[in-house]
């Protein structure tokens, strides 16, 4: 009998001893409110909700960025954007153009460049958004196999909402862009039959002129009026096997893809990563045929009940293969909800602001979930600020591989405090970007129970709204004479800053100022990925998969083309 003991001790030790996998589920524009285990009743999210039921919740969990491409960089780096490059400067905030030069620098060091070196299997599935090419067509110097993932199979870019026939991303920002533009053309072309009446100039300077002027106004129209044209497809690893891409039945490919990848893993007991990087609840919103009308909240209720499905999906993919106990998850999403886009845009509760507004918690803060069976006690909630940038150094100890010693990282060690041994966040202050400008600093001081926010510049709102025309600009938020100061853990719909006369602002503000000078000091100049010449799409790069770019573009991934839509 003891013996047998003993042996199912080694065994359960053993169990543990092996390295986890790992399994992360990242949303898009998902508001912090939308999830039933964040106070949502309207729609039933029930397998998201598991996770928080079996694990730990983090209920002021933050991005390193209110916009996609920089939250999710940083996410997988555990470094600010500002370190990386990834903070962009103007008014482009994402990477936009799939086919341009700019993407996640090869020098940086992912989650998967850190698993792999312990032996892991690695993919991603799903929308990646950082980058491609970079010096020349077909270097695939930013694609995800080149960022230390084994497979690939998803969007390189993102979705837009052109993708949906009712209306484009450019008239939805500028809804008289393209009076703006044919304005800008006739200005100049009247200027020119004047030139030419008066004799100023001949007949052949005029036509040079003209054409010199109208070809890059058309082009820059036939861009923008074609954008699924020239964003819309899908990569098997190297491979493009779908344009434009089919949104309604997605999410069903995406988990057959995952769940084959898991498969192949598991029954060659090989441990992995595989991170589900859904399209939803991006626009546009199109969902299978199963789940289209059947919520009270309309497409985005549908889409949020699709998104449910498919973490339900992994999550009983894990116990089917045997590895449920050894496995940790983390769901969360790259940033808040999208007021400016209307009832297809996310719920971020009693947050101010959403997505792109800068430092408002309602774009930063978002759901953050993770179960560890063995590790984290079910059921815990921890109050305390939170990072997506801490994942990588948990992922690092999990593992047993040290992360790099030549680089700065912001994330931090939160196991401890998930695992309910210490009681405050070992973030002391956390920056928060817009895009390369710092607009706040949060800041938990490491005694009582408050954590404090420092908020430097506002949105530029619409007057007499709480959004935007389309994405507030960085450059264009309002500075604040004299900054404001909220009390996140009573206050986290920054209402009501606290007296800038009170002792209590002036120890704080000393603090964060102190706080902001040995941040900035840490800073290390680097490259922009967001300079304008990196972000123009390079059309002669375009994909076409049946014919010569522009003329038949058009294919299915035929692994799915008798799937159902």
């Amino acid at each position: 009998m003891y013996l047998t003991v003993a042996i199912l001790a080694l065994l359960a030790s053993s169990a543990h001893a092996r390295k986890p996998n790992i399994l992360i589920l990242l949303a898009d524009d998902m508001g912090y409110g939308d999830l039933g285990c964040y106070g949502n009743t309207s729609v039933r999210t029930p397998n998201i909700d598991s996770i928080a039921r079996d694990g730990v919740k983090m209920t002021q969990h933050l991005t390193a960025a209110s916009t996609c491409t920089p939250s999710r960089s940083a996410l997988l780096t555990g470094r600010y954007p500002v370190r990386t490059g990834m903070a962009p400067k103007g008014i482009m905030r994402v990477n936009l153009w799939p086919y341009s030069t700019s993407g996640l620098p090869e020098s940086e060091v992912t989650i998967a460049e850190i698993t792999r070196q312990a032996g892991y299997r690695n993919a991603l599935i799903g929308k990646w958004h950082l980058g491609l090419h970079r010096d020349r067509l077909g270097d695939h110097a930013h694609h995800p196999l080149n960022q230390g993932f084994d497979h690939f199979y998803g969007l390189i870019g993102t979705n837009l909402v052109d993708y949906g026939h009712e209306f484009k991303v450019v008239t939805h920002a500028r809804p008289y862009w393209y009076g703006e533009l044919f304005s800008i053309w006739a200005v100049t072309v009247t200027a020119l039959v004047c030139l030419l009446k008066f004799r100023y100039v001949g007949p052949v300077t005029f036509l040079l002129a003209f054409m010199f002027w109208t070809l890059p106004v058309y082009a820059i129209y036939f861009l923008f009026d074609n954008m699924e044209l020239f964003t819309s497809f899908l990569f098997r690893n190297h491979l493009l096997v779908e344009q434009p891409i089919r949104l309604a039945g997605l999410s069903q490919r995406l988990v057959n893809e995952g769940l084959e990848f898991m498969r192949n893993a598991t029954d060659n007991d090989l441990p992995f990563l595989l991170v589900m990087s859904w399209v939803h609840m991006h626009v546009a919103i199109k969902t299978s045929i199963e789940f289209h009308g059947k919520s009270c909240l309309g497409r985005y209720g549908d889409g949020l009940q699709e998104l449910d499905w498919s973490v339900g999906e992994m999550l009983r993919g894990l116990r089917d293969a045997g590895v449920e106990e050894n496995t940790l998850v983390y769901f969360t999403s790259d940033n808040g909800g999208n007021l400016e886009i209307g009832a297809d845009g996310g719920y971020n509760g009693r947050l101010k602001g959403g997505k792109g507004h800068g430092a408002p918690d309602g774009g930063i803060r978002v759901p953050g979930l993770m179960k560890w069976p063995g590790v984290l006690r079910t059921g815990a909630v921890t109050d305390e600020p939170t990072s997506q940038m801490d994942i990588i150094p948990i992922i690092a100890d999990a593992v047993g591989v040290p992360l790099p010693v030549d680089r700065k990282y912001d994330g931090r060690g939160i196991l401890p405090l998930l695992k309910e041994k210490v009681a405050i966040s070992p973030h002391e202050f956390l920056f928060h970007y817009c895009g390369d400008k710092l607009h706040a600093v949060r800041y938990r001081p490491r005694t009582g129970h408050t954590t404090w926010k420092y908020v430097t510049h506002t949105p530029s709102l619409l007057p007499g709204r709480t959004t935007c025309r389309f994405m507030c600009s960085c450059n264009n938020a309002v500075p604040l004479a004299t900054p404001d100061v909220y009390d996140m853990t009573s206050d986290p719909g920054e209402t009501t800053p606290i007296e800038p006369e009170s002792k209590m602002y002036r120890e704080i503000s000393a603090a964060v100022e102190s706080a902001i000078r040995e941040h900035v000091t840490s800073l290390d100049p680097v490259e922009s990925q967001f300079r304008w010449d990196r972000l123009v799409p390079r059309v002669t790069w375009q994909p076409c998969c049946n014919g010569i770019f522009p003329f038949n573009c058009d294919c299915v991934d035929k692994k799915f083309e008798n799937a159902k839509s």
